[in-house]
């Protein structure tokens, strides 16, 4: 995110960031919802890619949305001048923007994680979704990912480069200007700060969808009764890698967009 573009511009950059890197790193999110709902994942490319497109149509608005959110919250923020320090006025406004897109976050992945489970084509789905469930199921697992949303977009529009930027400023003799290199450093760090706090709300959105007849909160209990606290962090690795390369490729999409797009700033 670029406080310099208006909230339009962020908004494109964000949905051009984020395509990219859901058509790179999908497989990583099926691997993740398979080890959080005790399933086996059939080793081909049809299933490792099941979802793919219903995630990279809604990553797109959603990323989108991110963006131009923070943006707006920096500016409006900015303009009363409430939160003088920079940093932290990015933080917050990062952190509101995330738990707005959550509401477009919730019911997309509902639909990703059903598709999942029953490998059924997505317009199947929805009438088998429809007839045994109802429209009431399309909120189940939002709230848990409003929660997930809000620390993972603090960490890529906000954390990320607040990281390099330190990087640069405390580590002179190792990275002498942003590269490659200070970009991989700072979402690495970033992507495991975000990645361990946020997981346990993915955990339990994942939970909550894969088994949407069951009461949310009856759900959760019954996941930590039966599987205990530990379950929380169950596919923690698949999804910290794949926050550490979105970030990563998220940073340098941003990078290039703003460099061959928007030279002037």
């Amino acid at each position: 995110m670029s406080v310099e573009l208006s909230i339009f511009q962020n908004a494109l950059m964000g949905s051009f960031g984020s395509t990219i890197e859901v058509l790179i790193q999908h497989p990583l999110i099926t691997y993740k919802n398979a080890l959080q709902a005790n399933r086996k994942l059939k080793p081909c490319v049809n299933s490792i890619y099941k979802g793919v497109s219903i995630n990279a149509l809604t990553m797109g608005p959603l990323t989108a949305v991110q963006f131009a959110g923070h943006s707006y919250f920096y500016k409006f923020f900015e303009k009363r001048n409430t939160i003088r320090n920079l940093e932290s006025r990015s933080m917050i406004s990062s952190t509101i923007a995330g738990i707005l897109s959550g509401f477009i976050a919730g019911p997309a992945e509902l639909v990703i994680v059903q598709q999942q489970k029953t490998d059924k084509p997505f317009m199947s789905l929805m009438k088998y979704m429809k007839k045994k469930y109802g429209c009431q199921v399309i909120p189940k697992g939002t709230i848990s990912c409003m929660g997930r949303e809000s620390i993972y977009t603090a960490g890529m529009c906000s954390l990320t480069p607040i990281l390099e930027s330190r990087l640069l400023t405390s580590c002179q003799s190792i990275y002498k200007k942003k590269s490659v290199k200070s970009s991989l450093t700072a979402s690495i760090g970033s992507g495991l700060i975000c990645g361990t706090i946020s997981h346990p709300f993915d955990t339990i959105k994942t939970h909550i969808q894969n088994n949407p007849d069951v009461n949310s909160f009856k759900a959760t209990r019954t996941l930590l009764h039966t599987e205990g606290w530990s379950s929380l962090f169950k596919g923690i690795i698949p999804r910290s890698l794949r926050i550490i390369g979105t970030f990563f490729i998220i940073n340098e999409c941003n990078r290039f967009y703003i460099k061959n797009i928007f030279p002037q700033f």
